[in-house]
């Protein structure tokens, strides 16, 4: 076996590829953290923004809460007989004037400008037409504007698709009979008591 040369003039030098490997190595730790510590701030952010928003909507539900629980406050009763009949008036003009000939694309009902955004297919303009002069002539339609039409020659039938915008009036709401009968009893009973024969 032959013995190794030694130099002992030679310095001794440890070898620089174990410490390039580990700042190499050190490096990487250093980005993977920082991209976790990244990650963990968005989330913070999305979910602090979660937070508001449902924050936001807690606000809307205790304010109509509040509305519902003080029905002698004036606005409180606007307001729940906004939500109890804002769509009626606008679900009561579409379906009563349909007809098995109209297919409906699309309906967006906006309660707060109380208009009707509706699409739908006719097999004739003039049923479209038609549809529309039947709402513009109900005693609860503001407007109806005819927005966009649109001839398909087909195959297989052809169809007409037809866009149309309709205001609605607003709610008033209406006495009840009751307080009626009873405002004309007490008409009634106070003109008797006040007659000549009364008061012999």
């Amino acid at each position: 076996m032959k013995a190794p040369a030694l130099d002992l003039h030679r310095p001794n030098r440890p070898g620089a590829a174990a410490g390039l490997l580990a700042l190499v190595i050190g490096i990487v730790v250093l980005m993977m953290a920082m991209r976790y510590l990244d990650t963990l701030k968005d989330e913070g952010l999305a979910l602090d923004d979660r937070e508001s928003a449902i924050a936001q909507r807690e606000k809307v539900f205790e304010r109509i809460s509040r509305a519902h629980r003080s029905a002698t406050n004036p606005h409180a009763a606007e307001l729940m007989a906004q939500q109890r009949y804002a769509a009626e008036p606008a679900r009561d003009l579409i379906e009563g004037g349909w007809t098995p000939n109209i297919a409906f694309l699309s309906i967006e009902l906006i309660t707060a400008s109380r208009q009707i955004n509706m699409q739908f297919e006719t097999r004739s303009a003039q049923e479209a037409l038609s549809y529309a002069d039947w709402l513009q002539a109900q005693p609860g339609t503001e407007t109806v504007t005819v927005k966009r039409q649109t001839e398909t020659p087909g195959p297989p039938v052809k169809s007409v698709e037809t866009a149309l915008q309709v205001t609605w009036k607003p709610f008033v709401a209406k006495p009840l009979a009751s307080a009626s009968v009873a405002s004309a009893a007490s008409v009634a009973s106070a003109a008797v008591a006040a007659s000549p024969g009364a008061r012999k």
